[in-house]
């Protein structure tokens, strides 16, 4: 579970416009990228273009002098392409469309996407004149002090180097999470939304990213009519007011995966903001404070959590 020690959140509220400006001057960015976001609609491959425009903002924001902690989800599915790749090149032309669609195993799809997901970031990053690091977790990283003292050992030289730590679930290796196992205010690895969270709150990142195929938290299922976007969302104020989305057909977690781990980032004073990764300069635009996504905050004032 999640050290609980965190930077004290705010006793007291500010307009929306003031806590932006927060999220714009903090030093230290969780960016998380879903699997939806990284994916191709076929869900057979890596979006290049679009992780191409990702990377390319948060390098700006990292050679602005900020540092970027990025999660990034993809090793499975694009593993999953690989494998389906070589077994169609080992398979006769005879036997090719003949019984049932292989489905390649999801831990050895991790350990052939992992690399050659990491040999892509490095290529695209060393274009901005940035290196990355590969972390690979599990919950007994979180759990085991040695282990936990190793991670921010490690995690806060790669910063201090201006080095992007990559930080992905160690999937090969990870236990299937258990759905209600957490106790009481504390959170466990299911997702890499729960890692992000867990992430922030450990390295005192002020601002947490979340960028998944929605524009954010709506009132109601965006398909319902009547749905609106909420611009903020405070969860000491304001109460159950918003109905969670389906899951993504090719991630683990979902709207309300995305929003328990959100609520606990917040409650711990982290600024944590859900945005659409399909929008065209989504990153830069939330880090800068520009009112994109929703933005959930303790610090936010109750009037300002208004649907759009």
């Amino acid at each position: 579970m999640a050290n609980a020690s965190c930077f004290s959140r705010s006793l007291t509220t500010s307009p929306l416009s003031d806590v932006l400006n927060e999220v714009a001057s903090t030093e230290r960015v969780v960016l998380k990228l879903g699997t939806a976001v990284l994916t191709r609609g076929d869900e057979h491959g890596i979006a290049l273009g679009r992780l191409a425009s990702i990377v390319e903002q948060a390098a700006e924001i990292q050679n602005s002098g900020r540092n970027v902690i990025l999660v990034t989800s993809g090793s499975v599915g694009f593993g999953k392409m690989l494998l389906r790749e070589q077994k169609m090149m080992s398979t006769p032309m005879r036997g090719i469309g003949r019984g049932k669609e292989w489905s390649p195993d999801a831990r050895a799809a991790a350990a052939v996407g992992q690399p050659s997901l990491m040999a892509l970031y490095s290529s695209m990053f060393a274009q901005y004149g940035l290196s990355c690091a590969q972390v690979l977790v599990t919950q007994n990283d979180f759990d085991r002090a040695t282990s936990q003292n190793n991670l921010s050992a490690t995690m806060e030289e790669l910063l201090r180097l201006n080095i992007i730590p990559l930080v992905n679930e160690n999937d090969v290796m990870s236990d299937q999470p258990s759905a209600d196992g957490d106790i009481k205010g504390t959170i466990s690895l299911k997702d890499n939304d729960s890692l992000a969270a867990m992430l922030a709150i450990q390295f005192h990142a002020k601002a947490m990213i979340c960028l998944s195929d929605v524009d954010g938290v709506f009132t109601a299922h965006p398909d319902t009519p009547g749905a609106r976007l909420l611009k903020s969302y405070n969860p000491d104020h304001v109460g159950d007011t918003v109905q969670f989305g389906r899951k993504s057909s090719v991630g683990r977690g979902g709207m309300e995966a995305k929003l328990g781990a959100a609520l606990y980032a917040a409650r711990k004073g982290v600024h944590v903001i859900i945005a659409n990764g399909f929008a065209p300069n989504v990153v830069l635009d939330v880090a800068q404070g520009k009112g994109v996504g929703t933005l959930i905050s303790t610090a936010v004032a109750p009037d300002e959590a208004e649907a759009e």
